[in-house]
């Protein structure tokens, strides 16, 4: 999944979350009068105030029969009993009053909250005066608001009075406009409720509460029509808030325990739930006035439930797990050992002989490696290994297959598509297909695992076939890549006369959407079927739960499927459980399998014919990463198998520089290659025999310039690399003798390239000693007097960009490493190349070129760092 400023992000996908929670629509009263519903506490009772005025004005008058008051804007004094005090420091800054004798009309509110910091001592009971102005709180323009006494008000406690009995209330609700007549008001849910989303738990300590059950996504409901499932989700809901204003509560409200073990899963329920009832973020909530009570109803489980047969098949999502900090998992290595501590404890818990991992970095299984390292540290043993394909498609994220040698055998390599159908908007994510045959009885079978287009990120254009109508967006690329994956099954089913198929993985398309029916149409079942309908959800999504994460079976192997369960170790659990450090005042890591991910593992058991031994091609190799051209590239390692008494078997290799397959000895260990020039090139290893698939490894290495001889002369001083257009490049002249510019240039390589056409000459003569200064036209304008060139071209660099100074096309000083995308900046020894000045350290005497492997670029050695903006030492050598 599918960057903004993390808080910015959040605080927006707050905002969207609470949005589509059901703000707005009210909840259902039943169909009783006004005066029986609500405490009608006699005159007589009530305390008599110090200070009666004449100009009193009823609350009933104030919350008007409207979404807004009638008398906004005007100052005015109410007198109500007080049914929850929130003026604590971190709580919500004022308190609620409730009228104490309620008027005969069923659309206004009895009750009203007051924004005040009044230290008055106040409890609930007590009858308060309250004087103050008429203002209708909202969080934006478009927001709904919330009726409320606003402008210094002035309270005054007029003694205490008969409690106010709460207003019962129930779910779902009946229509749109019934809950404004109870703004502000104390009411109780004598009916269960169900925990149905906890994303803002952590972040804001709220949970989403349903009727009847938890909810379910309308394409994914048990009993329920789309439509009918959408429409009672909409007034379904209810925000349990935590009466604090504050973000990242600390301590976290509602946990099960107060140790690491707490936590408040989707689908526990709390009854007899009582408080005020408030509008904020364009949402109905309530904040509770008593401590509510949970159940756990969907207790966590320590492992998977049983599937039987004899062997086991998973399928994990691992949310990122890049070994590559700062990319889409962890941002700091702190994190990365708790996401992978959390990883490794699900994989060991689901204790499968074949495995398949979704969302792992895409880096030639640097990740997968460490991964799988991590699983057997753990174990104790090296019990888990892999067979990689090498860099599979064009996307950050892969999916990779992992595997018990002492239960299965892998046989031949692992298999990629070529086909264009899995190409769509975001890159090339292929899926990957891996034939197993039982040790105890040869049982053979292929397992494909998937990781289809997300729904989110939207095309562009509405009239697009893949906008949203009504199954996400992408719908009809996921359709297409599932039209793709069964023309594909199909292909590895006739090539290798292995019938049983297992697909496996996130799909991302719920239970009654059409990539799934095209997978069911094909003759696969869905194996979630076979499970009771409410437990057919792997993710929860806008407070929704459903299946993304499938299991289908061939025709063939179904009825060897002895069963199938689906580990709710993550879908249901706070997110603020997870590995992140960020927004964690009351930190509750632990390294366990829960909230490991965002998807829930799914488990397959299978009870396998016997079948004969099955041979095919299989190739191992350890393919070169970096080089430098006119320098020789070596795949090391080389190991090829084909079948015994294979015929036209060839090993051939692609080095992917245009020069051609090069055929190699089947018993060849090694190969070598000379790259002429710098570039990225994909290297791609291949063993065929007749009647086989082919084994086959490719991945992607990354070639630098040939080592440049640097010639004496002049070179860059100082790189400024600021705010806006805030650019500038110094040039120093170190010698005794002036110089003849007209034979100097200054070229720019942008996000890695390795050929560039962005040069600007230099002219004049520079004397000894003397700088000369590129800017660009838009610098400050203090700075803009010291610059003998402008260049809206080449001085329009970023910090991921690299530069050379020329002599005669020679090179004769380099800035960066020509050839190489460091990703935002390049960076060592503590510096940084992005909103820095840059100025060449005073020993520095002539020009160099960084060292040609990428990343190993120590900018301390030669360079001094200062601050975004600094422009005072520009043409100053």
């Amino acid at each position: 999944m599918p960057q903004l400023n993390p808080i910015t992000a959040l605080m927006l996908a707050a905002t969207a979350f609470l949005a589509a929670c059901g703000g707005g629509e009210p909840l259902a009263v039943a169909d009783e009068t006004k005066t029986a519903l609500r405490a009608n506490v006699p005159a007589n009772k009530l305390p008599v105030c110090p200070a009666p005025i004449s100009a009193l004005t009823d609350i009933t008058a104030v919350q008007g029969p409207g979404a807004t008051s009638p008398i906004e804007g005007q100052r005015v004094t109410v007198r109500g009993i007080v049914t929850a005090d929130f003026r604590a420091t971190g709580s919500l800054g004022g308190l609620y009053i409730q009228q104490a004798d309620p008027d005969n009309d069923q659309a206004t509110s009895e009750g009203l909250f007051l924004f005040t910091t009044d230290a008055t001592a106040l409890q609930p009971g007590d009858l308060v005066q309250a004087t103050g102005t008429v203002t209708e709180f909202r969080r934006n323009a478009s927001a709904d608001p919330l009726t409320q006494l606003a402008g210094g008000v002035v309270l005054e406690r007029c003694g205490a009075a008969p409690a106010i009995k709460p207003l019962t209330l129930t779910l779902p609700l009946k229509s749109a406009d019934e809950l404004e007549r109870t703004e502000g008001m104390l009411v109780r849910f004598q009916q269960p409720l169900y925990v149905s989303g906890n994303f803002n738990f952590g972040r804001f300590g709220e949970l989403v509460l349903s009727p009847e059950s938890r909810l379910y996504h309308p394409n994914n409901h048990p009993t329920l029509s789309p439509d009918a499932a959408r429409e009672l989700n909409a007034r379904s809901q209810l925000v349990l808030d935590d009466a604090r204003s504050t973000q990242n509560p600390n301590p976290l409200p509602y946990l099960s325990a107060p140790d690491t073990s707490g936590t408040r899963r989707a689908g526990d329920v709390v009854k007899g739930l009582q408080g005020v009832l408030t509008m904020d973020f364009n949402v109905w909530r309530l904040q509770p006035t008593e401590a509510p009570a949970f159940e756990p109803r969907n207790a966590r489980t320590t492992a998977p439930a049983p599937v039987g047969g004899n062997l086991r098949v998973a399928s994990l999502n691992v949310l990122n797990y890049f070994t590559t900090l700062g990319q889409r998992g962890a941002s700091t290595a702190a994190e990365l050992q708790r996401q992978q501590a959390k990883l490794v404890s699900t994989i060991v818990g689901l204790d499968a002989d074949v495995l398949g991992l979704i969302e792992i970095e895409n880096n030639n299984a640097t990740a997968l490696k460490a991964l799988v390292d991590a699983v057997n540290a753990q174990l104790g043993a090296p019990v888990y290994s892999f067979r990689s394909p090498g860099v599979v498609g064009t996307d950050e994220i892969t999916v990779a297959v992992v595997y018990k040698p002492a239960r299965v055998q892998a046989v031949g390599n692992a298999q990629v598509p070529v086909d264009p159908d899995f190409i769509v908007s975001g890159g090339f994510r292929p899926p990957v297909a891996q034939r197993f045959a039982a040790l105890d009885n040869g049982g053979g079978f292929w397992f494909v695992l998937n990781h289809l287009k997300s729904k989110g990120g939207c095309p562009a254009s509405a009239t697009s076939a893949d906008a949203e109508f009504g199954q996400g967006c992408w719908n009809a690329s996921r359709v297409r890549q599932a039209t793709a994956l069964t023309r594909w099954v199909n292909g590895l089913v006739a090539a290798s006369g292995e019938a049983d198929v297992l697909m496996a993985g996130d799909f991302n398309a719920y239970l009654n959407e059409d990539p799934l029916a095209v997978l069911r149409n094909a003759g696969h079942e869905n194996l979630l079927g076979r499970l009771p309908p409410e437990g057919r959800y792997s993710y929860v999504f806008d407070n929704e739960a459903g299946a993304l994460d499938h299991a289908f079976a061939s025709t063939a192997l179904s009825p060897q499927v002895a069963g199938v369960a689906v580990w709710h170790t993550n879908a249901d659990e706070p997110t603020v459980l997870d590995y992140n450090l960020e927004f964690k005042t009351d930190d509750r890591y632990a390294r366990s399998p829960y909230r490991a991910s965002d998807h829930d593992p799914v488990v397959v058991g299978l009870s396998l014919n016997a079948d004969a031994p099955a041979f095919a091609a299989t190739l191992q190799a350890e393919l070169p990463a970096a080089g430098i051209a006119t320098q020789a590239v070596a795949i090391e390692n080389l190991l090829a198998q084909a079948t015994p008494g294979a015929t036209g078997v060839s090993l051939t290799v692609d080095w992917g520089d245009g020069t051609g397959v090069q055929t190699l000895a089947t018993a060849a260990t090694r190969a070598e290659h000379v790259f002429a020039a710098a570039g990225r090139y994909t290297i791609t290893l291949r063993l065929s025999q007749d009647g086989s698939l082919p084994a086959e490894l490719a991945a992607p290495v990354a070639i630098a310039p040939a080592p440049i001889v640097v010639q004496p002369g002049l070179y860059i001083s100082e790189y400024i690399e600021g705010s806006s257009f805030n650019k500038a490049i110094e040039i120093y002249n170190p010698g005794t003798t002036a110089v003849d510019l007209g034979r100097y240039a200054l070229r720019l390589y942008s996000n890695g390239v390795a050929v560039s056409t962005v040069v600007v000459a230099l002219d004049g003569l520079l004397q000894p000693g003397a700088t000369y200064v590129l800017c660009h036209p838009s610098i400050a304008a203090t700075a803009l007097p010291r610059c003998q060139k402008t260049s809206s071209a080449v001085i329009n660099f970023n910090g991921d960009d690299a530069l050379t100074l020329e002599r005669d096309g020679a090179v004769v000083d380099q800035f960066g490493q020509v050839g190489f995308d460091p990703g935002s900046a390049w960076t060592g020894g503590g510096l940084s190349t992005a909103d820095r000045t840059l100025r060449r350290k005073t020993g520095v005497t002539q020009g160099s070129v960084p060292p040609g492997a990428p990343g190993v670029w120590d900018l301390a050695a030669e360079w001094d760092g200062f601050a975004n903006n600094t422009l005072d030492g520009l043409g100053s050598r």
